[in-house]
């Protein structure tokens, strides 16, 4: 991160800050304004969904303090530091909205219905007597719902209004407030023609659309907070003798420090003495573990499953690769899609226009004579009619409604845009370990010697590596249970070799030939697949068992069906390039198309050059897919995937791996409908605000006309449901 006293540095930089405060899209655009005025500042890029704002800016000119001393002036706080893994700012934003949400529909109910008598009045249903009082009823019913529910709308519409960059809840703003201060006027001269009811309706619609907005969206990288939080949190046993423990971020580099066995690194570094076994699969994908010695270079996030290290810390919490590969996928949450740039577009032109059109309206009527309550009522109706329901809900209401339905078919979404990109999708990459294949391998041949039978040599395995946690151990524990409780006998284990099981008078050795023939075993014409387990008994070789990885069951048909619809097949993985030429050969998947040892970075470079020239989705599930999850068109975690994972991702599946077939199928319907939604809202916008500046339209049949305008969006948004039956069946 960049501080302020970094002034000697006069290189333009981009760094991640974490925002704090902001309730919606408005907010974001607002903080974004402001930091692009800021002298030394660039560019900017605020999301919303992320909480983070991407700079470029001269750290010479300028530093985080002077920018958070700016930004705190407008309501909201600018950190380097993202939230605290229990910061509950999220869960307190979403808990007001649906307060402001539930108070709108309890009074908002109350407020309509004397509202509704006063409509119904000239068909006798009503003596004139009592409309006046029906009409100052629903203004009492309508004040909680004008005063503390649209609240939200009027900061964030004045401080847009002040950036600059007026948007939706500035013009929420000024509709509520003028159809207020008009029937509170019309109520002053005895008249009960008033117009609470419109603003009710406006505001609990769009408290609708932001709720739906904010559950949807929210989520993209709490888990990340939450895992780094936890991460930087962790006690750390230094190697000083005292066997004294600190928490990771009090650490400095150069300290030395003893890994616990089965639990993830918290810093990086490298080894000074010892020996073990570290899966890496957390940064680089490799399915099997790697014996590490002196002088070799562990990250944070690596595990040690099994041996005895002494490290010395080269990168503090905040500098390690973690943290870079983290910052990175906060950087490519920042971007926005071509819909939302759109919306973004559309809805900074509309208030202007608006403003005119009810200016124009007032002017109009005052031309023909109408008297300045006629007129002003005129140009409410312009205001109420144009208010942009329907344009705000032309999205999120297919948001939730394909949210809904995916999610019975095991698809989450944590990215609303997923819609919009997974319809594009033309390349499919594929991650190997852990996507495609199992973390438990599978035999893939029993090869006893003379006097051994399958399964008693399989038994023996599965009875002498019971409770390791190699990954051979894994997959040896779903071929079978153990005959003897774990507590017979003793056991040890030569890390990257093999292990020693002593059982009375019985000695057994499981792991490699080499170590089997050094402990004096003979082994004749002993091939190594790689992934193979030598056993013994009391000095004399009992066999071999060869292992492969275990296929994901649904990956073959999977692939068929991606490449039968003409979409491209890609293999990237951080595994060996023989360990990916075998799979991509059994899916009949190019060669020409599987990367292998390919390293977080590569990934995403990759991805980035291959997204150039076709709309790409990733499925990955380790920390290391990360960034490649976030720089795809679409990133997809599987069921199995590390919680980093999924947080990069914009589509997460919690059942089968044939979901990724599901979603681009369903995303191209669920893409039509959003923009069937958006012509549908600018159209009606278009007809509607000629009539309303005329005068044929007064404002109470604006305020209907608003509500139809959103209906009709909802049902358009329905029709997602219906007509996508034959999407359901072909998979039932």
């Amino acid at each position: 991160m960049n501080t302020a006293n970094a002034a000697d540095n006069q290189q333009p930089d981009e760094t991640i800050l974490f925002v704090r405060g902001m309730y919606c899209g408005s907010c974001a655009a607002a903080v974004e304004s402001l930091l692009k005025r800021q002298p030394g500042v660039l560019d900017a890029a605020v999301n919303f969904a992320a909480g983070t704002a991407l700079l470029r800016w001269d750290t010479a000119r300028t530093g985080t303090q002077k920018l958070a001393k700016v930004v705190r002036r407008l309501g909201y706080r600018l950190h380097q530091a993202p939230p605290d893994a229990n910061s509950q700012g999220v869960d307190q934003a979403r808990k007001k909205l649906q307060w402001r949400l539930a108070t709108a529909v309890v009074f908002g109910m109350w407020c309509m219905m004397p509202a509704l008598l006063v409509y119904l009045a000239p068909l006798g249903l009503v003596e004139p007597e009592a409309t006046w009082p029906l009409a100052l009823a629903s203004g009492v019913f309508a004040l909680p719902v004008i005063t503390y529910s649209g609240s939200h709308f009027y900061r964030a519409g004045w401080r847009t209004l002040r950036m600059g960059v007026p948007g939706l809840d500035t013009l929420i703003t000024f509709a509520v407030a003028a159809a207020t201060l008009l029937s509170v006027w019309r109520l002053m001269q005895g008249e009960s023609h008033v117009y609470f009811d419109a603003a009710v309706m406006l505001v609990t619609f769009q408290l609708v659309a932001r709720l739906l907005d904010t559950n949807v969206r929210r989520k993209a990288t709490d888990v990340i907070h939450h895992y780094l939080a936890r991460s930087n949190g962790r006690l750390v046993t230094l190697d000083d003798g005292s066997s004294r423990k600190l928490r990771a971020d009090e650490i400095a580099p150069g300290t030395r420090i003893i890994p616990e066995a089965g639990q993830p690194l918290s810093l990086d570094g490298y080894v000074e003495a010892g020996k073990g076994l570290v899966d890496f699969a957390l940064m680089t994908g490799e399915s099997e573990p790697q014996v590490v010695g002196a002088s070799d270079q562990l990250f944070a996030g690596c595990v040690l499953i099994e041996g005895d290290l002494r490290l010395r810390v080269t990168a503090s919490v905040g500098q390690r690769r973690l943290d870079s590969i983290t910052r990175s996928i906060h950087s490519l949450l920042c971007r926005k899609t071509a819909l939302q740039r759109l919306t973004d577009r559309i809805a900074r032109v509309l208030l202007p226009t608006v403003i005119l059109a009810a200016l124009a309206s007032i002017l109009l009527a005052e031309f023909q004579g109408e008297s300045i309550t006629e007129a002003l009522a005129r140009g409410l109706g312009v205001l109420i009619i144009s208010c942009p329901c329907a344009l705000s809900l032309a999205i999120p209401l297919v948001i939730i409604i394909g949210y809904a339905r995916l999610t019975n078919r095991g698809i989450l979404l944590q990215d609303p845009a997923a819609f919009e990109l997974a319809a594009d999708i033309r390349v499919v990459v594929f991650d190997k370990t852990g996507t495609l294949t199992t973390d438990r391998p599978t035999i893939a041949a029993l090869i006893p010697e003379p006097g051994w039978s399958r399964q008693t040599l399989l038994q023996l395995a599965i009875n002498a590596l019971q409770g390791s946690s190699h990954p051979i151990a894994r997959g040896l524990a779903s071929e079978g249970t153990p005959s003897l409780p774990p507590s017979i006998g003793t056991r040890s284990t030569v890390h990257g070799q093999g292990s020693w099981w002593q059982l009375g008078d019985h000695s057994v050795l499981a792991g490699r030939s080499e170590w089997l023939q050094n402990q004096g075993v003979p082994i004749q014409d002993p091939p190594d697949s790689g992934m193979s387990l030598h056993m013994a008994l009391d000095g004399r070789y009992a066999g071999r068992i060869d292992f492969r990885e275990r296929l994901n069951p649904e990956a073959l048909a999977l692939v068929q069906k991606l490449k039968a619809s003409g979409i491209a097949v890609y293999l990237l993985s951080g595994d060996t390039r023989n360990s990916a030429l075998k799979l991509a050969e059994h899916l009949e998947i190019p060669a020409s198309r599987v990367m292998s040892e390919s390293s977080p970075e590569k990934k995403l470079a990759f991805i980035e050059n291959l997204k150039r020239y076709y709309p790409t989705a990733f499925i990955g599930d380790g920390f290391n897919d990360g960034l490649a999850l976030s720089s795809a068109s679409i990133g997809i975690a599987i069921n199995s995937a590390t919680e980093l994972a999924q947080s990069a991702a914009a589509v997460k599946l919690t059942g089968g791996l044939s979901g990724v077939a599901d979603i681009i199928d369903f995303a191209r319907n669920a893409k039509r409908t959003m923009r069937q939604n958006l012509v549908w809202a600018l159209a009606y916008n278009g007809l509607a605000l000629p009539l309303a500046i005329t005068g044929l339209v007064q404002p109470v049949i604006a305020a209907i006309a608003m509500s139809l305008s959103s209906i009709c969006v909802l049902v358009n948004s329905s029709r997602l449901t219906i007509s996508d039956t034959s999407w359901y069946s072909r998979e039932s």
